[in-house]
């Protein structure tokens, strides 16, 4: 809680659904973080983080912690993006055709 010091160990649940915990340096870290750190049995690199296979954030066993590169998820994201204008594009284009249809249905000449 602000503005009250908690205790090493102590653990938290922050409003966007993460749990992070106390550590003696005064430091707040990801809970899931300091479980694949464990698993691994080393700290994560810089170009590292840690996710959940299942996409549940109060699932911390270990064998859904996973630990990804950070430049392969920019390429994922990427990725996700552009699948989502192609299809926000394809939507756009079968309106344009449906429309064009009920003008050519209608005689219209105003294409």
């Amino acid at each position: 809680m602000r503005g009250v010091a908690s205790d090493v160990d102590t653990e938290r649940v922050s409003p966007n659904g993460y749990r992070y915990r106390k550590l003696e340096s005064g430091k707040w870290e990801l809970v899931h973080r300091l479980v694949a750190e464990e698993t691994l049995g080393r700290p994560l690199h810089e170009n590292e983080y840690a996710t959940f296979a299942d996409g549940d954030k109060t699932n911390l066993a270990p064998d859904n912690i996973i630990v990804r590169l950070r430049g392969r998820t920019s390429l994922r994201r990427r990725l996700a993006q552009v699948e989502a204008r192609i299809t926000e594009l394809e939507g756009i284009r079968d309106d344009l055709k449906a429309r064009l249809e009920a003008q050519e249905i209608l005689g219209s000449t105003n294409v």
